[in-house]
């Protein structure tokens, strides 16, 4: 019998009676007036549908709360994001309101009425409820009697199942020291990260090989090609600029005084004056530093101005002075490459080689990792620098941290976290650790653990954090399963 069962059966004894009936309830309702168009249903959850004029509600509360906090409208995408969380959001309620009454649960009416007195203006100067007043409520949220209360009902029960769902799990003293340990311990590793692509150049791919791949992947190769055009193969027409620039303030000077000095710095250019000594001297560009290199620019990523002043410019030419909102400028062309397409054939050995590359680059990761790295770091007890240096690699330490990964794909996985945990200080980590493809060796540096004495002093301010936080983890867990054993259409 799981727990829920068990709480249901005893839910006739007199206790568990008082316990449900006083869970606390705190319900604030604001809601905006629903789009009585929408009546097609967004979601059907165990046979139980969710109208859209329900979706567009929440939703339309959500979004005003979502603005108000980020202080500017959201963009659509962030609003289809939203939306598709409160779908989301009410395809759980619903499924917990289902287990709810599978279970057995109720909500009184005296438990709605009471929940009715939270509404804020609905009580009078006496502090006795106003019926106008709760109607004027209704009215302004475009709601009736009975919707409201079966918002309210529906909003009770989700409550009642997690209070009985938060009797569960309990915390005993060994417990709680086990998970203290756990947060309060602290390794220093020092680790090798090992990336296959290290070993590109180690690949070593013969002219028949690439034939042959070639001859029995060629789709793969040239869906490789078509995915990667635009990116790596379809070459724009592309610039080297160096730029004077002279800056646009609110504050002033306007433009129609800037624009006579930018062009007499282009007639100084044109009288042969130094580019790169003008820039330093007049531009308020921190290009100006370096004489006032750009450096390449692709011309379809060019404002219309700057495309169309350089126009036919050769290299070596001044373009006219151009205004912008922000400043006004002049440019140098240094350099013109016309556009230029890479073909096929003129790739597809290359294409071969990097998925020949990314196939054989893993194992040769690998076998150095387990075969060199952890194998002499093992037998000599220090990391071997030569041995890294010889692959452009390095040792790096974590510092005094938790055993815990938080995500980090980079940082040392949880497998190797948790041999930290246990190995002795100073000693190298038997294993070569894998996470998103890289390959990890280590070794542990020190370890601290927190002493009983520390544990017997801390453990009444720990025990309620914790046992909240292994409640919300149980009844998180529990209704993620309730949502994926649910038939959602």
């Amino acid at each position: 019998m799981g727990v829920l069962e068990q709480m249901r059966s005893g839910s006739d004894s007199t206790f568990m009676q008082v316990i449900i009936f006083a869970v606390a309830i705190s319900f604030v309702f604001m809601l905006g007036r629903p789009d009585t168009g929408q009546t097609r249903a967004v979601a059907v959850v165990n046979g139980d549908k969710i109208m859209g004029t329900e979706l567009s509600r929440e939703y339309r509360n959500e979004l005003r709360s979502s603005e108000r906090q980020a202080g500017r409208t959201l963009s659509d995408a962030e609003q289809k994001q939203l939306q598709e969380s409160v779908r989301q959001r009410m395809i759980e309620d619903k499924v917990i309101e289902q287990e709810a009454e599978r279970l057995g649960l109720v909500v009184s009416g005296v438990e709605i009425a009471r929940a009715k007195l939270e509404i804020g203006g609905v009580l009078d100067e006496n502090g006795k409820f106003d019926p106008e007043a709760y109607e004027r409520f209704l009215k302004q949220n475009g709601l009736t009697k009975d919707a409201y209360e079966d918002l309210v009902r529906r909003s009770l029960l989700r409550q009642k199942l997690r209070f009985l769902a938060f009797l569960g799990p309990s915390l005993s003293e060994p417990a709680m020291k086990e998970a203290w340990e756990e947060q309060e311990t602290r390794v220093d590793v020092e680790y090798v990260a090992i990336r296959p692509q290290v070993f590109a150049a180690d690949v070593v791919i013969t002219d028949e090989q690439r034939t042959n791949y070639l001859a029995e992947n060629e789709a793969e190769v040239r869906s490789a090609y078509d995915r990667d055009y635009d990116r790596l193969y379809n070459h724009p027409e592309t610039v080297e600029l160096a730029m004077i620039r002279l800056a646009l303030r609110p504050e002033g000077p306007p433009v129609a005084d800037v624009l006579p000095i930018a062009n007499k710095i282009r007639a100084e250019l044109d009288a042969g004056a130094d580019f790169a000594e003008l820039a330093k001297r007049w531009s308020e560009d921190p290009s100006a530093l370096n004489g006032g290199l750009l450096g390449d620019r692709v011309v379809p990523q060019l404002s219309a101005e700057e495309a169309e002043s350089l126009g036919d410019l050769q290299p070596g030419q001044i373009s006219r002075a151009i205004v912008t909102e922000n400043d006004v400028r002049v440019l140098k062309l240094l350099r013109r490459d016309a556009p230029m397409v890479d073909g096929f054939d003129d790739v597809k050995n290359t294409i071969v080689d990097q998925i020949i590359g990314r196939e054989q680059t893993p194992a040769l990761a690998a076998a150095f990792a387990e075969e060199q790295l952890l194998a002499t770091w093992m037998s000599g007890g220090e990391v071997p620098t030569d041995l890294l240096t010889q692959k452009g690699l390095a040792a790096t330490t974590t510092g005094p941290m938790p055993p815990v990964n938080m995500g980090n794909p980079f940082a040392p996985p949880q497998t190797m976290m948790d041999a930290a945990r246990k190995a002795a200080p100073g000693s190298v980590l038997p294993e070569v650790y894998e996470a998103s493809g890289i390959l990890f060796v280590g070794k542990l540096v020190d370890r601290v653990e927190p002493n009983d004495e520390a544990f017997m002093a801390a453990k009444d301010t720990l025990a309620a954090p914790m046992l909240e936080r292994r409640r919300v983890d149980f009844y998180t867990t529990w209704v993620a399963g309730l949502k994926a054993q649910a038939t959602i259409q």
